[in-house]
């Protein structure tokens, strides 16, 4: 497998896991320094990720179908519709790769319609900064 197929594969695996709510799959292939950056702001280290962003996700996604995967060299992106209690979140993540797990995501997607399902106190804790 070439790293291109692997990072795309990666990609497709984090949208799968999260649909599946596997969250062992994603300890296993996020980094211990995992980052994840979202309209939300920034979460850094691979555990506090899970733990802060599991029981949000658990509320808000009702349904992901993943439309496009896309892979280059270390990096791939993948395209998604998230359905939420508000309604279906077009979404885009940039997915890093570093020694075969995934070391980064940047998210991107408009959060209206998570706000609309979260409190302010879920909300405030998916990002250590803005």
């Amino acid at each position: 497998m070439t790293m291109k197929e692997h990072s795309a594969d990666l990609a497709a695996g984090w949208i799968e896991a999260w649909i599946r709510m596997d969250i062992e799959w994603l300890r296993e292939r996020l980094t211990p320094d995992f980052v994840h950056t979202s309209p939300f702001g920034r979460l850094e280290g691979r555990d506090h990720y899970l733990e802060t962003v599991e029981p949000m996700a658990r509320k808000s996604v009702q349904e992901l179908k993943i439309k496009a995967v896309i892979g280059d060299g270390n990096q791939a992106a993948i395209w998604f519709e998230n359905r939420t209690p508000g309604g279906v979140i077009p979404s885009c993540d940039w997915v890093r790769v570093e020694n075969g797990k995934i070391k980064e995501i940047q998210s991107f997607y408009d959060s209206m319609k998570v706000r609309e399902v979260l409190s302010p106190d879920e909300q405030e804790n998916l990002g250590d900064s803005c």
